[in-house]
């Protein structure tokens, strides 16, 4: 470090973001790997499992100690013993004030392979695995999270003793691991996406990997508000696409956005970072850590998918009406 650097001043792109993206990319290979060796079965969900597996290990690695990583399940006393117990992906929980009520154990005895029963009230947020994203992929995230809803009924007063649902901060999502050259025009899983809106503390999703892109790029499903409903024409899911609109007033219309940026995995690892702070707003970049692109890297704030005039015109276009439904502007 130059010691006449000073005072510092932030640098974009910042220190460390290939490195950071790595871990990504570790994920990814374990990913392959099994799906190689899966090709051939006839029940193809090994590649599932490791894909929950590495997310579980990445996520765990990289939040404070506070807070753990597991698969498992959220037990409240205001669900009936006859009720089955749902298991879910990834379940993020207070483990410096929560109690383990049991663990359950796979064949394979590994951490990762450990099912735990967490009390409701510990239970900071819930995120959902897929290996691909498309409509049926998209409609069994979208199931299951749906069984948080008795959960999600009622904010219970923060000096209220027994705790029956999920705390206030509660947040939910879902992580697919790529996107499928022959899944890029299934736009019906936007739209299917978009029914988890209704569950509260619903963040959106990332994907790991668009195939037709470069390595580092990942895929950002982020639930906009806007104040008209426009009509979008999708091009492909791994160009830019929207949801159809969902009507909730005359003035509110919520959507689903889909966007791909070589940013957007950190932007995602921080956010989750941020909802378990407290300090997260969606409109707001949560931090600068290992924040950078290719075209940074080399002098350039451009994307180069968009160097085609026809597209980039095409894309400032679509960025002006999205601003617009913002209300940055009248519709």
């Amino acid at each position: 470090m130059k010691s006449e650097r000073f005072p510092l001043k932030v640098q974009i792109p910042s220190q460390g973001w290939k490195q950071f993206l790595s871990s990504k990319n570790k994920m990814l290979q374990a990913y392959d790997i099994a799906k190689e060796q899966n090709s051939s079965k006839r029940v193809k969900t090994e590649h599932g499992r490791i894909a929950e597996a590495e997310f579980r290990k990445w996520l765990s690695e990289f939040l404070p100690k506070r807070y753990a990583v597991t698969s498992g399940f959220i037990i409240s006393s205001g669900i009936p013993t006859s009720e089955f117990m749902v298991h879910y992906d990834v379940i993020i929980y207070d483990q410096l004030e929560s109690p383990v009520l049991w663990i359950e154990n796979n064949p394979d005895s590994s951490d990762q392979g450990k099912s735990l029963a967490i009390p409701v009230e510990y239970v900071r947020g819930v995120i959902e695995i897929k290996a691909t994203f498309n409509k049926r992929s998209v409609r069994k995230a979208v199931d299951q999270l749906s069984k948080l809803k008795p959960l999600l009924a009622r904010v219970e007063p923060n000096n209220q003793p027994v705790k029956l649902y999920l705390p206030s901060d509660f947040f939910c999502a879902t992580v697919f691991f790529e996107l499928r050259e022959v899944d890029d025009m299934d736009f019906d899983a936007i739209d299917t996406l978009l029914e988890a809106s209704v569950l509260r503390g619903f963040y959106g999703g990332s994907i790991l990997r668009v195939n037709k892109l470069d390595r580092y790029y990942s895929g950002k499903i982020s639930p906009v508000i806007e104040n008209c409903d426009i009509r979008w024409k999708n091009k492909a899911l791994s160009y830019y696409a929207a949801s159809r609109s969902k009507k909730i007033s005359d003035t509110v219309y919520y959507r689903m956005i889909l966007q791909h940026s070589e940013t957007h995995f950190s932007e995602f690892a921080f956010d989750i970072l941020s909802i378990l702070k407290g300090t997260y707003h969606p409109n707001v970049l949560s931090s600068l850590y290992c924040i950078g692109t290719t075209q940074w890297d080399q002098g350039s704030a451009v994307d180069t998918r968009y160097q085609n005039e026809e597209e980039f015109m095409k894309f400032k276009e679509e960025t002006a009406l999205h601003l617009r439904n913002l209300g940055f502007e009248g519709c």
